[in-house]
């Protein structure tokens, strides 16, 4: 019979598939027979039933594999950059650094070859502009979020560093106030014609990162009867909801020094340089 064949059979039958796999235990005898005396001939223990009794003392199987010491051949977001030597998960390791070419193992060769490799290119290296991933999982989250701005709807207000910070409070994001840029002149209200306008404004990050933010002017009231009906906001607007607001799409931007400072023209800066594709 052929192995088409025999794969034919296989899945047309209703016999269970096996898969084989491998298991390992660490075992001892329950009852240990006693040592042979020099000049007799040791007895086989599977002579008597006792001693066919073994115990389990560790089921490794189920026991983690240890991490695997690895050398990056190039920067992993949120592992490392290029020859960085790492721990990581074996899993990690064997199915996605590994396969990938994106790392070796940490063996005596390798370890020493990629040492002189990175000696040759240190130059390059320093040159390389290198985001730390905390900056870029922070900027990523805070992008995602279309900021409330919540203004009163029967007294008299000013979208201003203050209100943006109350506005971030209330979404969960505590920032200081010198961190914070707005890019248009102070609006003021209350006014109809502002209802779910967009406006743009930044968070800086360490003096390093500059994020680009996005809110959304909503009027309230505490009378029900002057409450606005207007479609709740959660998701960020698309590039054609900005286009109608003057705006363009801005993703985050660092700089290797931390020059950003409250006096920095923040706003300026981000009108000729903010990339506009995530870096």
């Amino acid at each position: 019979m052929s192995a088409t064949t025999v794969n034919s059979f296989l899945r047309s039958s209703k016999l269970p598939l096996i898969y084989n796999s491998r298991n390992t235990w660490i075992l001892r005898r329950v009852f240990t027979p006693e040592p042979t005396l020099d000049g007799f001939i040791q007895k086989n223990p599977n002579t008597l039933q006792e001693f066919q009794k073994y115990e389990t003392v560790e089921y490794r199987t189920n026991k983690p594999a240890p991490p695997v010491k690895i050398i990056l051949t190039c920067d992993v977001e949120g592992v490392g950059h290029q020859f960085d030597i790492v721990d990581v998960s074996s899993k990690a390791a064997r199915t996605n650094l590994l396969l990938s070419k994106k790392a070796v193992y940490a063996s005596p060769f390798d370890l020493k070859y990629y040492s002189e490799m990175k000696e040759k290119m240190a130059e390059e290296l320093s040159s390389r502009i290198r985001i730390p991933f905390e900056f870029k999982q922070m900027g990523r989250e805070l992008q995602k979020t279309l900021i409330p701005i919540k203004v009163s709807l029967n007294n008299a207000w000013v979208v201003n560093k203050t209100t943006i910070r109350s506005s971030l409070r209330q979404k969960g994001i505590f920032v200081p106030l010198d961190s914070l840029h707005l890019c248009q002149p102070e609006i003021s209200g209350p006014s109809f014609d502002l209802e779910a306008k967009i406006v743009r404004f930044y968070i800086v990050i360490s003096k390093q990162y500059i994020v680009p933010m996005l809110g959304r002017i909503t009027h309230i009231s505490v009378d029900e009867a002057k409450q606005i009906i207007s479609p709740a906001f959660s998701s960020v607007p698309s590039d054609d909801d900005l286009r109608k607001h003057g705006l363009r799409p801005e993703f985050p931007i660092f700089s290797r020094v931390p020059e950003f400072d409250e006096n920095y023209p923040v706003v300026e800066f981000m009108k000729d340089n903010a990339p506009s594709k995530p870096s």
